[in-house]
Order: structure tokens, then sequence, then C-alpha cells
């Protein structure tokens, strides 16, 4: 330094503007406004443009610490910092200026850092004492301001705002970034008053506590994506938080899915939200009747191959109580049609019904067991017509034990009949 610049800075000032010290001073730390008060006495004294290299030298702060240091300047609003990386003083003075102008041009007595209003004034102090111990900075001030008067958010959300960021504990962050971001937020989803904020916590607490069971579900952190797809179930869709780990469960279990993305969770959960369905209990009913119609469809080709006629009202009554109500599967209806066939011409749905039900009598549930009951019935029949033969030839007229519905009631009966008569007639003979 020469003789001649050690005379200027000895007899110089550096002027601190008054903004400064009140409504910016106090956000900032011991380094922030070192730096700030160097690049003013600068300004006054030397054209040399600064840098934070500069700075790092002329401060003996590290050159990361000065980075640091000139963000949150920059956030601020104090620096500016050019294309070639050299910084600059902003002119708050004349930013104030700028912007009472533009206050007055739109009509306002005055610009919203006054605090003029009297709810704004009150709003304000109870932010401070509440979140900043009596002791917010200038720009928590503005960030209430603008709030209120570009966003339109009421008091009461302008304070949850503030809880909500002591919460997430970025409250006390060097610059109103965060806040902003939650602000936005807020807004882009339609957040003014008190109401509509619960409604967007609530939405927000079925969102984490979703992401939470999917998380268990599938036994990993989501991501993004999964976030996003959480987001569209809970907020476009309308479910409930519940419903998308039932869907993953019963997609596991119920389809027989090794693996489920979310992908294919969403093409099904798009499907129960065309249909009205926002809560477990509706998508059970909806997947069961689905089902049924399923396999009432099902049923009906099969009917409609082994009785190769036009099936009328009664025939599809007899249909949809086989697939819904008595849980037959296709399998064990063309076995039934197969038993009777072998001693039938004709075979009607009623008959088909009747076997079924003198197998469920039995406990037959299946074709292997309807296999077993048949070769044993079979052979007791068998056994009962060798007992009327010997009782036949004896002269001695005993029932025939012939079990029930062997074939139709009608055939049953009909033989009956006939077996007695031979039986008379010989007992004459």
């Amino acid at each position: 330094m020469t003789a001649e610049d050690r005379d200027k800075l000895l007899l110089s000032d550096t002027q601190v503007p008054d903004l400064f010290i009140t409504q910016y001073m106090s956000s900032l730390n011991g380094a922030s406004i070192q730096i700030y008060l160097f690049m003013l006495m600068n300004r006054s004294f030397s054209k040399t443009k600064m840098n934070a290299d500069l700075l790092s030298k002329k401060l003996g702060i590290s050159e990361a610490e000065v980075e640091e240091q000139l963000f949150y300047l920059t956030s601020a609003g104090l620096l500016e910092r050019g294309k070639d990386g050299s910084l600059s003083l902003v002119d708050i003075k004349a930013k104030e200026v700028d912007r009472y102008i533009e206050a007055k041009k739109n009509g306002e007595e005055e610009m919203p850092p006054q605090h003029r209003d009297a709810a704004m004034q009150s709003l304000s102090r109870s932010i401070s004492d509440t979140f900043f111990m009596g002791r917010m900075s200038f720009i928590w001030q503005r960030f209430i301001d603008d709030s209120a008067s570009i966003h339109k958010l009421d008091a009461n959300v302008i304070y949850a705002l503030f809880g909500a960021l002591q919460e997430r504990g970025k409250l006390l962050s060097k610059n109103t970034r965060p806040a902003e971001e939650l602000r936005d937020e807020w807004c882009k989803r339609g957040v003014h008053s008190e109401a509509e904020l619960e409604k967007v916590l609530e939405d927000d607490r079925k969102i984490k506590e979703c992401t939470a069971a999917m998380g268990r579900k599938k036994r990993k952190a989501l991501d993004g994506v999964d976030i996003d797809y959480i987001q569209t179930w809970i907020l476009v869709y309308k479910m409930d938080p519940d419903v998308p780990p039932y869907l993953y469960s019963f997609l596991r279990k119920d389809k027989n899915k090794e693996t489920v993305t979310f992908k294919q969770m969403d093409e099904v959960l798009q499907e129960w939200f065309a249909h009205n369905i926002h809560d477990v209990e509706a998508a059970k009913s909806y997947e069961q009747k689905k089902q049924n119609s399923d396999r009432t469809a099902a049923m009906t080709a099969l009917c409609g191959e082994l009785f190769r006629k036009k099936l009328d009202g009664m025939d599809l009554e007899i249909i949809d109580r086989w697939a819904n109500t008595d849980g037959w599967e296709e399998p064990i209806i063309r076995y039934a049609y197969e038993v009777l066939h072998r001693f039938m011409g004709a075979i009607t749905l009623a008959q088909v019904d009747e076997r079924l039900a003198l197998w469920k009598q039995n406990g037959v549930t299946s074709v292997t067991k309807a296999r077993v009951w048949e070769s044993e019935n079979k052979k007791k029949n068998k056994e009962a017509y060798q007992e009327r033969k010997t009782a036949s030839a004896s002269g001695i007229a005993e029932p025939t034990p012939y079990m029930e519905k062997e074939y139709s009631k009608e055939h049953l009966d009909q033989k009956e009949k006939d077996d007695l008569d031979d039986l008379l007639h010989g007992g004459e003979d």
C-alpha cells in the first residue's frame, strides 16, 4: 500500500446505510458482515473488482467460507455476482425507493415492509416472539408481507407455515428459500385459507401413511418416482391410504404375481377410480363382483359347449348359482356331465344340478373326490343288484337299496316301479 493510499484510508470514512443495520444485519453472522463492510469500503476507496479469491486473501478467510457467506449475502439481496465472477454491492436504498414508488403506482399507501396493517403488525410480532425469540430479521418480515399481499395467504396460514418450517428444521436457515418453496407448494395446491390448509395437511398425512405402509410392503426405501405415484393415488385418485397396500397384497396373493410394480398398481387404481372406488371395502366388493362375472361367463361358455343348446333363463340361474353361490369349478361340472352321459342321452342342466347336490351332501367338492365317490357308489349299486336278484329268486321281495339320485329322479322312480312289478309278478308265478 502506498503512502498516498494509506493517507486516504486514514482520513476516509465508510458510510453504512441505516437500512443495512436495521433490516439486514441481524440475519447475518460475523463473517458475512465483515465481507459486506469490506466491500462497502472498497467501493468508496478503490475501483478494484472483488471476487471470492481476492476477499479470501484480504480478509484471511478460507475461500470455501467466503463462498458460503457470499451465498447468504446474495440470497439476502445485498450482493450481485457478474458472469465473470466479480461481485458488486446492491444499492439497497435505491431498491427500497423503487419499491416505494411501485407501491404508490399500485395505490398502496405504504409498501408492505412497513407493516401499516394492524393485523400484519400483530402477526409479525407473534411470529417474531414465537419462532425468533423476539429478534426476527428484515428478510422474514419481508417474507410475511409478500405472503399476505402477493400470495394472498391468510394470517393463520402464514403462521402455520412458520410452524411447518420449524418442524422441518429449516426455519433458522440463513435465507428464506425453503420457506418460499413451501409457500409456492401450498399455493399451487390451492391453499389460501385455514380450511384449505387443513385439507392439504390431511392429504400430506395420508401420503406419509401410505408411503410408510408401501415401504414395509416393498421392504425398501421408496424413491422419488414411487412417491410421485403415491401422491397421484392420494391427491388425484382420492384413494384412502390403506388402499394401495391392500392392492399390493391382492395382486401378490389373489392374482399370484411374484413381483408387483407401481405401474401395475397404477393401472388397477385408475380402473377403481373410474368406478368411484376409494376405500378397501369398496375395492373388495368390486373385485368380487368382477371375479363372479368372469366365473359366470366362463361357466356359461362351458355349458353352451357341453349341452349344445341355447341357454334359457332357468339355465342361466343355475349357472350363476354354480359359479357364485355353490362355488363349483368348471372341471367338476364337466365331470358331472360325463357321468350322466354314460347312461343317458339328452341331459339337462337340472339333472347335472341334482348330481352336484348329491355330491355336496356327501362332502364331494372336487373331481378327485367325485371319482372316488362314483366308484364306491357303483360298487354299492352292484351289490344291491345282486341282493335284489337273490331276493327275487327266493320269492322274497326286499326293498332295493339303490342310492338316491344314481339316475335322474324320474328315471329312478320308474326303475324302482319296474323292479317291484317284476318281483310281484315273479311271486305270483
